[in-house]
């Protein structure tokens, strides 16, 4: 591999989106190549850097923007029939330029805290927008009835061995939207994996997370718990089911953490139907290390 391209495989490897042999040929690279070392390690401050920033936006300004949103894009209205050259001003660039900024501003401010409300922790509750969701026309009098949908964004600070502060974590941990929010909150809940409640939801992300990152991470947060019954229950179906190799490898690791003549069977049958070379031969060097045959009788 190449210095050009493994830089761009960076920003991939540290959002756990390189497949297996990708992420062990970038490593393979840094490993031996000092110049990238450094490089990637200014890519990582970089990466981390962004994700601590976190701008906040004054509720009030960013209705007013969207107030202005529409009434800018009302009186653009529908586009005239023209030459391209016909009423060439800065004004036909602007009005939608100023538009756009407005949809960013709206778009950057739109990210919403939805579960619980733990009081104690609160320290803004300001409302960002409003949205009429339905209009009921009243009697004769002239009275007019509006159903009006407002949201806020709030911010909250605890210890995360706190209820409400954990509360908020695993609720974070199964959004659907955003991979990089669940890969932030599996790295936090994995220090209280002793919790049945966190080890549950470590033990779903494993199963059902879409995202190799995700799941990665909760594997990480299992090893402790690698001897629970359930644990090993869930680790056995994802070393049969999971399309990642990476996945499969660190299951078979965890799973053989303790030997158990239950576990050859899994091991065996995984290598019938393993393609992977790497996956294979850590699958038979544990089979061999519980003196058991890589063939299924």
């Amino acid at each position: 591999m190449t210095c050009e391209l493994a830089n761009r495989q960076y920003s991939l490897l540290l959002y756990g989106e390189l497949t297996f042999e990708e992420e062990e040929l970038v490593q393979q690279h840094l490993d031996g190549c000092e110049g990238c070392r450094e490089e990637f390690s200014r890519v990582k401050t970089l990466h981390r850097a962004v994700v601590n920033c976190e701008a906040e936006l004054d509720g009030a300004l960013l209705a007013e923007c969207r107030r202005t949103l529409r009434v800018t894009v009302a009186a653009i209205g529908p586009p005239k029939k023209h030459s391209w050259f016909d009423g060439l001003t800065w004004g036909a660039f602007l009005k939608p330029l100023g538009a756009f900024a407005l949809i960013t501003l709206g778009f950057l401010g739109a990210r919403l805290t939805s579960v619980g409300e733990p009081p104690q922790f609160s320290q803004s509750s300001v409302p960002m927008a409003s949205r009429v969701r339905y209009v009921e026309p009243g009697n004769s009098s002239g009275r007019v009835q509006i159903v009006v949908e407002e949201t806020s964004q709030r911010t909250f600070s605890g210890e995360t061995a706190s209820e409400p502060i954990r509360r908020l974590l695993l609720a974070a941990a199964r959004d659907s939207s955003d991979a990089g929010l669940r890969v932030e909150s599996m790295d936090i809940l994995r220090a209280s994996a002793g919790s049945a409640e966190v080890r549950r939801a470590l033990i779903f992300a494993l199963q059902h997370d879409p995202n190799a990152g995700v799941r990665l991470k909760a594997l990480d947060g299992l090893k402790d718990s690698s001897g629970d019954p359930e644990t090993r229950h869930a680790l056995a179906q994802v070393l049969l089911a999971d399309d990642n190799p990476g996945v499969r490898t660190q299951a078979i690791d965890l799973l053989t953490q303790k030997k158990e003549a239950a576990m050859v069977g899994v091991l065996q049958e995984l290598m019938r139907k393993e393609d992977n070379s790497y996956v294979r031969l850590k699958c038979q060097k544990a089979l061999h290390e519980m003196n058991a045959s890589v063939e299924t009788f």
